[in-house]
């Protein structure tokens, strides 16, 4: 490989992996405990379950229940049989025959369920720390385009992987049997991030192209949505049949048959068959249909997928789909499902995928501690070395001490009063992200790496083996009682919490004051103090760098030449038209006799219209004619933040238009040229900060 295309490989591993490192670290360190989910859920609930097989759940007994509180016909019904503890949940979609209706079957439900109790409880009400961790992994706390991000985030990751892999390939062998934690700092970083990066490449690669499968699944479905001709409904019903929706005829004077008995008897169809889902289309209604979906146990094949329905209507009893037999559209969903949730081969592959996923963790963190190692050389000017002793004070705060506060609010959950127990929800979305970042902050302005690592490490030992013992406390599910009484899910949460603060301490022990001497930053040290002063020093010894009056000229002369801040103006301004022009051609199938008047109009703009309109295209206009006017850092930076946000959404607004309204060919190109500037706009927004 030539020296030019090296430094194009390195350079770009380096920036995709800085860029999205932090996330990717939250990403992988919530996914880790995410793969516990269920367990978790049982160990901050902390009753034994009974462990009943999902065949001998009494259906029709909850059924009966949910009927005393909720009007269930004409509506649909989707049990999650999910773990094998003694709460599942159920999903009842809004009621088809909408003819005096009590208001709550107007809506979609979705509840947990005793399967012995019949006892109901909300989504929010048995929220958990596990629940919340798994929708931290893939950012679904930030609003519509969380899981957007977390996809391109894997997909930067992909990016990352194969760069990494060819600038590293000639010393992968060398540098993984070479490494020597008593050398320089930066080598001991170059060598464990190449060694663990190679143990856990292939992990990683599957990770990458799965997440970036299920977080983008739009992109994957778009060249299928042509193929169809637009009709989502039939493209889902092939992918997806048990998401067929039937039309409700009427209201069935049979007996409803036995859902106990369809489910026993078809889950004994096939042998080490499990069901997964339970399904009533059309509850009590004439055109009735039963659903039973589920899988082979993955011992006897790893991919299966088996669906059975039952039609009232006919009475007759059909096989969808056979679990011995392959599918491609079933076994591929199947396959990513499989090898993303790590659910086949038991605790054993849980345990494993955990394991890998720290040790990506710790493969993110030695990439950051390489590039800032790297860019701290005395032949730096003082601002650089200060950025970049920034960016890694920052980054490490953030990325290691979300370990103890993550354990802090596995102590906060089982301690939470009883009064308390249905408000976790609120809890977690509010105090665990105060807590992070407050921890961050103090880690970020103590500006010590060392002192963060060990700090984070200690704090974060120390609770993780409290959560054990709390537990014991409060439910008395002592290691020992939940062995002997079989209550594994419970078992397994503190037993990892063990060796996960075991492990810690073990390296918070190991990491001697010795190893700060290594570091660039202790061999060039930054006074912080007086940092304005030596800035300021600096500023007066470096010759500003100008335009001669010979390249000025050249300027003038060169007839494409553009100033930036024109440039930025005016991509500002073609926004705001663009989004003008797009609401005009929304005017445009007026003339074909279609009616724009929304569903509930009184003749009034809605106040957030108004709003909606001033964010989008009042903004452009402002950024574009405030630009000509400032120039300062901070209207920059605003710039190119707000240029962003309006760049994702028009990206969005984009592909939502190919979707939905693929046969509107012009307002599509026009979305098109919208989000083309969006692109140019941060682009040049981005190297006028740097200018």
């Amino acid at each position: 490989m030539s020296n030019r295309n090296y430094n194009v490989f390195f350079n770009t591993h380096t920036v995709s992996g800085i860029v999205i490192s932090v996330a990717l670290y939250v990403i992988f360190f919530t996914g880790a405990f995410a793969l516990f989910k269920d367990e978790i859920a049982s160990w901050e609930d902390g009753k034994h379950s009974q462990n009943i097989a999902r065949e001998h759940i009494d259906y029709d007994s909850l059924l009966k229940k949910l009927s005393e509180n909720h009007h269930l016909t004409s509506r649909d019904i989707r049990f999650y049989l999910g773990h094998k503890n003694d709460e599942i949940y159920v999903l009842t979609y809004p009621a088809k025959d909408t003819v005096n209706i009590p208001n709550e079957a107007k809506y979609q439900n979705y509840q947990a369920i005793n399967i012995h109790t019949g006892e109901t409880a909300s989504y929010v009400e048995k929220y958990s720390l596990g629940e919340f961790l798994y929708r931290l992994h893939f950012f679904t706390q930030i609003p519509t385009i969380g899981i957007y991000l977390a996809g391109f985030i894997s997909l930067f990751f992909l990016f990352a992987i194969v760069t990494g892999v060819i600038v590293h390939w000639k010393k992968i062998i060398s540098n993984f049997y070479q490494f020597n934690p008593k050398i320089a700092l930066k080598r001991v970083w170059t060598d464990a991030h190449t060694a663990l990066g190679i143990i856990g490449l292939p992990f990683q690669f599957m990770y990458a192209v799965t997440a970036a499968y299920f977080c983008l699944s739009l992109f994957v479905l778009l060249p299928a949505n042509f193929l169809y001709g637009g009709d989502q409904t039939k493209l889902m019903e092939d992918l997806r049949p048990d998401r067929k929706t039937y039309e409700w005829v009427a209201k069935t004077d049979k007996t409803l048959p036995s859902v106990n008995k369809f489910v026993e008897e078809n889950t004994n169809r096939w042998s080490h068959f499990n069901p997964t889902y339970v399904l009533i289309k059309n509850y009590g209604g004439s055109n009735m249909k039963y659903f039973l979906i589920g899988e082979l146990d993955y011992k006897e094949r790893f991919l299966s997928s088996g669906m059975v329905i039952y039609d009232l209507e006919t009475n007759k009893t059909s096989v969808i789909r056979n679990p011995n037999e392959s599918k491609y559209t079933d076994d591929i969903q199947l396959s990513m499902g499989r090898l993303h949730y790590g659910n086949f081969g038991g605790v054993t592959v849980k345990v494993i995928y955990f394991l890998l996923a720290l040790i990506t963790c710790f493969v993110i963190i030695t990439g950051v501690l390489i590039w800032i190692e790297a860019r701290n050389k005395k032949s730096m000017s003082l601002k650089q070395r200060l950025y970049t002793a920034k960016v890694g004070h920052i980054y490490l705060a953030i990325c290691l001490s979300l370990y103890p506060v993550t354990a802090l609010f596995f102590l906060v959950v089982k301690l939470l009063p009883e009064t308390y127990q249905t408000q976790k929800m609120s809890l977690l979305y509010t105090w665990f992200f105060v807590v992070w970042l407050l921890a961050t902050l103090y880690f970020r302005f103590k500006r010590d790496n060392y002192f963060t690592n060990k700090a984070t490490l200690l704090a974060g030992a120390v609770l993780g083996f409290l959560v054990p013992v709390v537990s014991g406390i409060v439910s008395n599910n002592w290691v020992w009682n939940t062995y002997k009484a079989k209550q594994f899910d419970i078992l397994t949460v503190d037993l990892l919490w063990i060796g996960i603060s075991a492990t810690a301490l073990f390296i918070y022990l190991k990491i001697k004051p010795e190893v700060k001497t290594k570091s660039a930053f202790t061999k060039h040290p930054i006074d912080y103090k007086n940092r304005k002063k030596l800035l300021a020093d600096e500023a007066e010894k470096t010759a500003q760098v100008t335009i001669s009056t010979e390249d000025k000229n050249k300027l003038l002369k060169d007839k494409n030449y553009i100033p930036m801040r024109t440039k930025i103006s005016i991509l500002w301004i073609f926004l705001a038209i663009g989004w003008i022009v797009h609401h005009i051609y929304g005017l445009f199938n007026i003339y074909y006799n279609e009616t724009l008047v929304m569903e509930g109009a009184t003749g009034e703009a809605p106040f957030v219209h108004h709003i909606y309109r001033i964010l989008f295209e009042g903004m452009c206009l402002l950024f574009g004619l405030l630009t000509i006017e400032l120039s300062k850092k901070w209207f920059k930076v605003t710039s190119l933040v707000w240029a962003s946000i309006a760049g994702l959404y028009n990206v969005y607004h984009f592909f939502e238009a190919i979707l939905h309204e693929a046969n509107n060919i012009s307002e599509i190109f026009m979305l098109l040229l919208v989000a083309i500037a969006s692109i140019f706009l941060i682009i040049n927004i981005y190297k006028w900060i740097k200018d």
